[in-house]
């Protein structure tokens, strides 16, 4: 080190000094970067110090972020916030600084992403660990980064076909676009779900499981694809079109884009077959196959003019069950997942397994609050229920998250309606927290 320059982390060079704190405030509420001095107490984060570039950062005035003072970890997304606790307690063992990077909602409810650099440190009196931190917005950043992997996912999709549409879908706002091969303009679509659900060319039972694949992916990173006849209108004729489909997530594995491609295709591929034939197999623990179920629940929507339901539930993170466990014992949980629901709903409800570990329950003349009792009385059915998992008894470990989509029936209701308000509805629940319902009411 330069003898020409003292160094202050000798205690001896320190001098205390009056006025010193102020200075040392001032510094800070000049800095570009927020700036916080944080106590840990148990299971929440009490800010001690907040400089004026800190509300700004994390979007809010002074006044709108006086409920957070106590707990200032609590607009953010609850995965980063254990994160941060876990990070914390690492370099306090450590005696290192910690960087993280963040996501938490701002005052308007827009999510904001956030890096947090801090360090603990001992300037200030308290029984609990204080941390200096530092915290600056790379919303734009995150953004640019995404746009990125998105326009290369879309180069390479482009090269693989020439001849195809490329489709690039903004799930969150609900807009489609497509763009057509050999130099033609796009063909852009706001409100796509209304769009499905009205206007779409689609053949009816195709669009419902189309908007199956199609949302699965928006909800968890993946890919998928389906066959479905569209009408074409100058030829009046139905064709049969192939969707290929892939999500862009980012790095917390929260999706933000689907993209794909739509080629139309030959008639006798087999795939048409193929796929027909797994929805009329689908029967399991007694309930009917998914033809049978949706021609039931067709005839009852035509018929009845009183309030009805749609729930989705589906099971979570049985993917990663499936990789721990095994096929067996995935096919033995889906097989018990059947029992439970069977078990749980009344007998005039129609149930069938929709796709996988989805399942489909149509409800008639209900209110809310008896849903909301059907699905609790199934969530602790959950928790007691046993499964045999290497070899031995044990707790079945399965959770439902659940959409649901509800309205009164009238000449204008379609089970389009039902499915597609109700695939929404259960993006809306994964997002919130697993193991949750989310109700949407269908809108026209």
């Amino acid at each position: 080190m330069d003898k020409r320059i003292a160094d202050i982390s000798d205690p001896k060079v320190i001098i205390p000094a009056d006025g010193c704190t102020d200075l040392f405030f001032r510094l800070f509420n000049s800095m570009y970067d927020g700036v916080c001095i944080f106590e840990v107490c148990g299971t929440k984060v009490k800010a001690l110090y907040l400089n004026e570039r800190y509300f700004h950062v994390v979007g809010y005035t002074r006044e709108q972020y006086l409920p957070y003072y106590d707990n200032v970890t609590i607009t953010l997304f609850e995965e980063d916030e254990k994160r941060i606790f876990e990070m914390a307690f690492e370099c306090l063992e450590k005696g290192t600084d910690f960087y993280c990077e963040v996501r938490g909602y701002r005052f308007d409810q827009s999510v904001g992403r956030f890096c947090i650099r801090a360090r603990a440190v001992d300037f200030i009196k308290s029984d609990n660990p204080v941390f200096l931190a530092s915290i600056n917005d790379i919303s734009d950043q995150k953004n640019t980064e995404h746009m990125l992997s998105l326009n290369a996912e879309r180069s390479r999709i482009l090269e693989e076909t020439s001849t195809a549409f490329l489709l690039d879908y903004d799930w969150v706002n609900d807009i489609m676009t497509f763009s057509p091969a050999r130099d033609r303009e796009n063909i852009v679509i706001p409100a796509y779900t209304s769009y499905l659900r009205r206007n779409c060319p689609i053949y009816e039972e195709d669009v419902i499981y189309y908007c199956k694949v199609l949302f699965n992916i928006c909800r968890k990173p993946g890919k998928g694809f389906v066959d479905v006849r569209s009408l074409d209108k100058k030829l009046n004729k139905y064709t049969i079109c192939r969707l290929i489909l892939t999500s862009i997530a980012d790095e917390y594995g929260s999706v933000f884009r689907v993209v794909g491609r739509l080629e139309e295709i030959d008639e006798h591929s087999g795939l048409i077959a193929r796929l027909a034939a797994d929805r009329t197999s689908n029967s399991i623990a007694g309930l009917p196959d998914s033809v049978s179920a949706l021609s039931t629940i067709r005839n009852r929507i035509a018929e009845c003019r009183c309030r009805c339901f749609m729930a989705l539930a589906d099971l979570d993170d049985f993917t990663r069950f499936n990789e721990k466990y095994g096929k067996a014992a995935a096919d033995d949980a889906i097989l018990l997942a059947a029992e439970l629901i069977k078990s749980t709903f009344p007998d005039n409800a129609v149930i069938f397994r929709y796709v996988s570990d989805d399942f489909v329950i149509f409800l008639e003349d209900i209110t809310e609050s008896m849903l909301h009792d059907m699905v609790d009385k199934l969530r602790v059915a959950c928790q007691t229920a046993m499964l045999t998992l290497n070899g031995e008894a044990q707790s079945a470990v399965l959770s439902f998250s659940v959409g649901a989509a509800w309205t009164v029936c009238n000449e204008k209701v379609n089970i389009k309606d039902f499915f597609i308000t109700a695939d929404r509805a259960l993006i809306k629940a994964k997002n919130e927290c697993k193991g949750k319902m989310y109700v949407e009411k269908i809108t026209y």
